[in-house]
Protein backbone atom coordinates (compact mmCIF):
# COMPACT_ATOMS: atom_id res chain seq x y z
CA UNK A 1 0.00 0.00 0.00
CA UNK A 2 1.29 3.23 -0.71
CA UNK A 3 2.08 5.79 2.46
CA UNK A 4 -0.44 8.17 0.45
CA UNK A 5 -3.12 5.44 0.53
CA UNK A 6 -2.87 4.62 3.98
CA UNK A 7 -2.52 8.23 5.60
CA UNK A 8 -6.05 8.50 3.80
CA UNK A 9 -7.24 5.10 5.15
CA UNK A 10 -6.05 5.91 8.69
CA UNK A 11 -7.56 9.10 8.72
CA UNK A 12 -10.79 8.51 7.83
CA UNK A 13 -10.69 5.94 10.49
CA UNK A 14 -9.69 8.47 13.00
CA UNK A 15 -12.36 10.55 11.69
CA UNK A 16 -14.71 8.09 11.93
CA UNK A 17 -13.91 6.43 15.77
CA UNK A 18 -13.37 10.15 17.08
CA UNK A 19 -16.34 12.20 15.36
CA UNK A 20 -20.21 11.11 16.51
CA UNK A 21 -22.11 10.46 13.20
CA UNK A 22 -23.99 13.34 11.93
CA UNK A 23 -27.73 13.13 12.48
CA UNK A 24 -30.30 11.40 10.15
CA UNK A 25 -32.70 13.94 8.74
CA UNK A 26 -36.39 12.58 8.54
CA UNK A 27 -38.34 14.54 6.33
CA UNK A 28 -41.85 14.24 7.30
CA UNK A 29 -44.48 14.35 4.22
CA UNK A 30 -47.94 15.97 5.13
CA UNK A 31 -50.98 14.15 3.41
CA UNK A 32 -54.66 14.65 4.46
CA UNK A 33 -57.54 12.43 3.41
CA UNK A 34 -61.29 13.68 2.95
CA UNK A 35 -64.56 11.12 3.28
CA UNK A 36 -67.88 10.47 4.70
CA UNK A 37 -68.09 7.54 7.30
CA UNK A 38 -70.83 7.42 10.04
CA UNK A 39 -72.78 9.69 8.10
CA UNK A 40 -70.59 12.43 8.53
CA UNK A 41 -67.28 14.46 7.18
CA UNK A 42 -64.30 12.63 7.76
CA UNK A 43 -60.67 14.68 7.53
CA UNK A 44 -57.73 12.76 8.26
CA UNK A 45 -54.22 14.67 8.07
CA UNK A 46 -50.77 12.94 8.44
CA UNK A 47 -47.24 13.09 8.46
CA UNK A 48 -45.64 10.20 6.83
CA UNK A 49 -42.27 9.04 5.46
CA UNK A 50 -43.60 9.58 2.18
CA UNK A 51 -46.76 10.77 0.13
CA UNK A 52 -47.40 6.34 -0.82
CA UNK A 53 -47.19 6.01 3.03
CA UNK A 54 -49.51 8.53 3.83
CA UNK A 55 -51.82 7.76 1.91
CA UNK A 56 -51.74 3.55 2.93
CA UNK A 57 -52.23 4.75 6.20
CA UNK A 58 -54.77 7.34 5.51
CA UNK A 59 -57.05 4.56 4.04
CA UNK A 60 -56.37 1.89 6.38
CA UNK A 61 -57.78 4.35 9.27
CA UNK A 62 -60.70 5.36 6.79
CA UNK A 63 -61.62 1.23 5.91
CA UNK A 64 -61.21 1.07 10.25
CA UNK A 65 -64.06 3.40 10.51
CA UNK A 66 -66.04 2.00 8.16
CA UNK A 67 -65.61 -0.90 9.88
CA UNK A 68 -67.00 0.16 13.14
CA UNK A 69 -69.60 2.00 11.51
CA UNK A 70 -70.53 -1.86 10.19
CA UNK A 71 -70.78 -2.43 13.52
CA UNK A 72 -72.65 -0.58 15.43
CA UNK A 73 -75.03 1.30 12.86
CA UNK A 74 -78.48 1.74 13.92
CA UNK A 75 -78.97 1.91 9.69
CA UNK A 76 -77.47 -1.31 8.57
CA UNK A 77 -79.50 -4.35 9.31
CA UNK A 78 -76.70 -6.48 9.08
CA UNK A 79 -75.19 -4.82 11.90
CA UNK A 80 -74.44 -6.72 15.24
CA UNK A 81 -76.31 -3.67 17.24
CA UNK A 82 -79.38 -4.06 14.66
CA UNK A 83 -79.41 -8.23 15.47
CA UNK A 84 -78.37 -7.26 19.02
CA UNK A 85 -81.90 -4.78 18.72
CA UNK A 86 -83.82 -7.71 17.20
CA UNK A 87 -83.09 -10.57 19.85
CA UNK A 88 -84.56 -8.12 22.79
CA UNK A 89 -86.43 -11.03 24.87
CA UNK A 90 -85.61 -13.77 23.31
CA UNK A 91 -82.06 -14.51 23.30
CA UNK A 92 -78.66 -13.25 23.69
CA UNK A 93 -75.88 -12.45 21.48
CA UNK A 94 -72.43 -14.09 20.76
CA UNK A 95 -70.95 -10.70 19.78
CA UNK A 96 -67.83 -9.82 18.82
CA UNK A 97 -65.05 -8.79 21.64
CA UNK A 98 -64.99 -5.15 20.40
CA UNK A 99 -68.90 -5.11 20.05
CA UNK A 100 -69.28 -7.13 23.74
CA UNK A 101 -66.69 -4.46 25.25
CA UNK A 102 -68.28 -1.09 24.20
CA UNK A 103 -71.62 -2.40 25.15
CA UNK A 104 -70.51 -2.88 28.74
CA UNK A 105 -68.54 0.06 28.85
CA UNK A 106 -71.79 2.32 27.04
CA UNK A 107 -73.74 0.80 30.17
CA UNK A 108 -71.42 1.51 32.91
CA UNK A 109 -70.97 4.88 31.99
CA UNK A 110 -75.13 5.08 32.32
CA UNK A 111 -74.25 4.30 35.52
CA UNK A 112 -71.51 6.74 36.21
CA UNK A 113 -73.40 9.75 35.04
CA UNK A 114 -76.69 8.88 36.36
CA UNK A 115 -77.92 8.44 33.63
CA UNK A 116 -77.53 11.33 31.06
CA UNK A 117 -75.66 9.30 29.11
CA UNK A 118 -78.21 6.04 28.62
CA UNK A 119 -77.33 3.38 25.79
CA UNK A 120 -81.08 2.63 25.58
CA UNK A 121 -82.10 5.71 24.50
CA UNK A 122 -83.06 3.86 21.10
CA UNK A 123 -87.14 4.18 21.98
CA UNK A 124 -86.87 8.17 22.91
CA UNK A 125 -85.07 8.69 19.48
CA UNK A 126 -87.92 6.46 17.48
CA UNK A 127 -90.54 8.52 18.86
CA UNK A 128 -89.36 11.76 18.13
CA UNK A 129 -88.74 10.81 14.69
CA UNK A 130 -85.12 10.60 14.39
CA UNK A 131 -84.34 7.07 12.99
CA UNK A 132 -87.61 7.20 11.24
CA UNK A 133 -89.19 10.38 9.88
CA UNK A 134 -92.85 12.19 11.13
CA UNK A 135 -94.97 15.11 10.45
CA UNK A 136 -96.16 15.24 14.34
CA UNK A 137 -95.14 15.95 17.92
CA UNK A 138 -95.49 12.41 19.81
CA UNK A 139 -98.72 12.13 21.69
CA UNK A 140 -98.68 11.30 25.68
CA UNK A 141 -99.36 7.61 25.16
CA UNK A 142 -96.29 7.42 22.92
CA UNK A 143 -94.09 9.17 25.28
CA UNK A 144 -95.20 7.58 28.09
CA UNK A 145 -94.03 3.86 26.59
CA UNK A 146 -91.06 5.55 25.35
CA UNK A 147 -89.94 6.36 28.51
CA UNK A 148 -90.74 3.51 30.07
CA UNK A 149 -88.94 1.44 27.77
CA UNK A 150 -85.96 3.16 28.55
CA UNK A 151 -86.33 3.66 31.72
CA UNK A 152 -86.60 -0.34 32.57
CA UNK A 153 -83.83 -1.10 29.63
CA UNK A 154 -81.67 -3.79 31.31
CA UNK A 155 -78.47 -4.62 29.51
CA UNK A 156 -76.73 -8.31 30.40
CA UNK A 157 -73.36 -9.61 29.75
CA UNK A 158 -70.55 -11.93 30.07
CA UNK A 159 -67.08 -12.18 28.33
CA UNK A 160 -68.98 -13.47 24.79
CA UNK A 161 -72.36 -13.23 25.26
CA UNK A 162 -74.86 -10.17 25.84
CA UNK A 163 -78.58 -9.88 26.11
CA UNK A 164 -81.70 -7.63 26.49
CA UNK A 165 -84.08 -9.37 29.12
CA UNK A 166 -86.82 -6.73 27.89
CA UNK A 167 -88.47 -7.24 24.88
CA UNK A 168 -89.09 -2.90 24.51
CA UNK A 169 -85.27 -2.45 25.52
CA UNK A 170 -83.63 -1.73 22.21
CA UNK A 171 -79.97 0.57 22.22
CA UNK A 172 -78.68 3.36 20.10
CA UNK A 173 -74.73 3.88 20.49
CA UNK A 174 -74.44 6.52 18.39
CA UNK A 175 -73.30 8.77 21.41
CA UNK A 176 -70.48 6.70 22.05
CA UNK A 177 -69.53 5.07 18.81
CA UNK A 178 -67.96 7.70 17.23
CA UNK A 179 -65.50 8.38 20.12
CA UNK A 180 -64.71 4.69 19.46
CA UNK A 181 -64.04 5.04 16.25
CA UNK A 182 -61.59 7.50 17.59
CA UNK A 183 -59.84 5.64 19.20
CA UNK A 184 -59.25 2.70 16.98
CA UNK A 185 -58.78 5.06 14.04
CA UNK A 186 -55.33 6.44 16.57
CA UNK A 187 -54.13 2.93 17.00
CA UNK A 188 -54.22 1.79 13.31
CA UNK A 189 -52.69 4.43 12.29
CA UNK A 190 -49.50 4.16 14.93
CA UNK A 191 -49.29 0.81 14.38
CA UNK A 192 -48.64 2.00 10.40
CA UNK A 193 -45.88 3.83 11.96
CA UNK A 194 -47.56 7.15 12.00
CA UNK A 195 -46.07 9.35 14.99
CA UNK A 196 -48.26 12.66 13.87
CA UNK A 197 -51.96 12.58 12.87
CA UNK A 198 -55.28 14.04 13.18
CA UNK A 199 -58.72 12.37 12.92
CA UNK A 200 -61.50 14.84 12.37
CA UNK A 201 -65.30 13.20 12.78
CA UNK A 202 -67.49 16.41 11.96
CA UNK A 203 -65.98 17.91 14.98
CA UNK A 204 -65.09 15.40 17.04
CA UNK A 205 -61.53 14.62 16.88
CA UNK A 206 -58.53 12.71 17.90
CA UNK A 207 -55.01 14.36 17.86
CA UNK A 208 -52.23 12.10 17.54
CA UNK A 209 -48.26 13.29 18.70
CA UNK A 210 -48.26 16.69 17.74
CA UNK A 211 -47.36 18.65 14.77
CA UNK A 212 -43.98 19.67 13.83
CA UNK A 213 -43.19 22.78 15.48
CA UNK A 214 -45.78 22.72 18.26
CA UNK A 215 -44.87 20.46 20.80
CA UNK A 216 -47.75 21.36 23.08
CA UNK A 217 -50.26 19.69 20.25
CA UNK A 218 -52.90 20.07 17.67
CA UNK A 219 -54.75 23.47 18.15
CA UNK A 220 -58.33 23.15 18.12
CA UNK A 221 -60.86 25.95 18.63
CA UNK A 222 -64.11 24.98 20.34
CA UNK A 223 -66.93 25.66 18.21
CA UNK A 224 -68.79 28.55 19.12
CA UNK A 225 -65.86 30.10 20.89
CA UNK A 226 -62.75 31.19 21.24
CA UNK A 227 -60.90 29.52 23.15
CA UNK A 228 -58.42 27.17 21.51
CA UNK A 229 -57.13 24.19 23.56
CA UNK A 230 -54.02 21.78 22.36
CA UNK A 231 -54.42 17.99 21.69
CA UNK A 232 -51.22 15.98 21.71
CA UNK A 233 -52.32 11.98 22.32
CA UNK A 234 -56.14 13.45 23.66
CA UNK A 235 -59.52 13.53 21.97
CA UNK A 236 -62.16 16.30 21.75
CA UNK A 237 -66.16 15.67 21.54
CA UNK A 238 -68.68 18.32 21.42
CA UNK A 239 -72.31 17.47 22.11
CA UNK A 240 -75.03 20.61 21.14
CA UNK A 241 -78.65 20.29 19.85
CA UNK A 242 -77.76 22.79 17.52
CA UNK A 243 -77.47 20.48 15.21
CA UNK A 244 -78.59 17.43 13.98
CA UNK A 245 -82.37 18.54 14.42
CA UNK A 246 -85.66 17.90 13.11
CA UNK A 247 -88.81 19.88 13.09
CA UNK A 248 -92.01 18.82 13.94
CA UNK A 249 -95.37 21.43 14.20
CA UNK A 250 -93.01 24.09 13.43
CA UNK A 251 -90.73 22.99 16.74
CA UNK A 252 -86.85 22.82 16.04
CA UNK A 253 -85.87 19.67 18.27
CA UNK A 254 -81.96 18.69 18.11
CA UNK A 255 -81.09 14.97 18.48
CA UNK A 256 -79.42 14.82 22.20
CA UNK A 257 -82.28 13.48 23.99
CA UNK A 258 -82.79 13.85 27.93
CA UNK A 259 -83.15 10.03 28.76
CA UNK A 260 -85.00 11.04 32.05
CA UNK A 261 -87.29 13.60 30.88
CA UNK A 262 -87.92 11.89 27.88
CA UNK A 263 -87.54 14.75 25.23
CA UNK A 264 -84.71 16.42 23.59
CA UNK A 265 -82.17 18.96 25.66
CA UNK A 266 -83.65 22.64 25.60
CA UNK A 267 -80.29 24.32 26.00
CA UNK A 268 -78.48 26.71 24.25
CA UNK A 269 -74.93 25.51 25.53
CA UNK A 270 -73.19 23.18 24.45
CA UNK A 271 -70.50 21.09 26.05
CA UNK A 272 -67.14 20.00 25.18
CA UNK A 273 -65.00 17.01 26.77
CA UNK A 274 -61.34 16.69 26.31
CA UNK A 275 -59.79 13.21 27.59
CA UNK A 276 -57.42 10.50 26.51
CA UNK A 277 -60.13 8.29 25.18
CA UNK A 278 -62.49 9.62 22.40
CA UNK A 279 -64.73 6.75 23.68
CA UNK A 280 -65.40 8.71 26.95
CA UNK A 281 -64.76 12.35 25.70
CA UNK A 282 -67.79 11.47 23.49
CA UNK A 283 -70.40 9.68 25.92
CA UNK A 284 -69.30 12.38 28.44
CA UNK A 285 -70.21 15.74 26.02
CA UNK A 286 -73.52 14.19 25.89
CA UNK A 287 -73.74 13.31 29.53
CA UNK A 288 -72.13 17.07 30.27
CA UNK A 289 -75.00 18.58 27.93
CA UNK A 290 -77.91 16.93 29.79
CA UNK A 291 -76.91 16.85 32.86
CA UNK A 292 -75.01 19.98 33.38
CA UNK A 293 -72.07 18.44 35.06
CA UNK A 294 -68.30 17.89 34.31
CA UNK A 295 -66.65 14.73 34.71
CA UNK A 296 -63.19 14.45 35.97
CA UNK A 297 -60.38 13.65 35.10
CA UNK A 298 -61.48 14.98 31.69
CA UNK A 299 -61.93 18.71 30.84
CA UNK A 300 -65.26 19.41 30.61
CA UNK A 301 -65.77 22.97 28.70
CA UNK A 302 -69.38 24.67 28.50
CA UNK A 303 -69.82 27.18 25.43
CA UNK A 304 -72.83 29.30 24.39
Amino acid sequence: MKRRDFVVTVGAGLAGALLPPLPQLRIERFVERWSWVMGQAVHIMVFAESEDHGLEACAWALAELRRIEATFSLFDDASELCELNRRAGKRSLRGSLEFMWLVRHADSLREVTGGAFNPAVEPLMRVWGFHHARRTLPTTVELAAARKSVATATVRSTDREVSLPNSHTRLDLGGIAVGFGLDATARVLRGEGIARGFIDVSGDCYGLGAPPGEPEGWAVQIAGSTRVVRLRDLALATSSNRQSVIELEKQVLGHVMDPVEGRPVVTQRQATVVSTSGMLADALSTAALVSGRTYEPQWTYFTE
